[in-house]
């Protein structure tokens, strides 16, 4: 694989990740999970390698469709914190299809 076909590939991974991380969150109870909780799924399943999925959640925190409850928690922090995260509104609709954004796999 050259550059480019790698770049494709980690561009593919990480909106799939999102997907996940969003879609797991609509499972959870009230529309939340631990972060533990999502990383643990997550490398159970083979995606990632590595349990920081800071960049993952910071993308869906920037995004609006994810917030960090409880106290105030960094989003380099919330594996170590082990932060509770909640879907928002606006991450409701993305699940259901009612909004898309082109940077998750739902």
């Amino acid at each position: 694989m050259d550059g480019f076909e790698l770049e494709q590939e980690e561009i593919k991974r990480n909106k799939a990740i999102r997907g996940f991380i969003i879609r797991s969150l609509v499972k959870g109870y009230n529309y939340t999970a631990l972060t533990r909780q999502i990383a643990g799924a997550l490398y159970a399943s083979g995606m990632i390698i590595s349990p920081d999925i800071s960049k993952h959640i910071d993308y869906l925190v920037d995004a609006g469709y994810v917030e960090i409850t409880g106290e105030k928690v960094k989003v380099y922090r919330t594996y170590k914190d082990d932060a509770i995260l909640k879907l928002t509104k606006e991450g409701v609709d993305l699940a259901e299809g009612t909004t898309e954004d082109p940077g998750v796999d739902i």
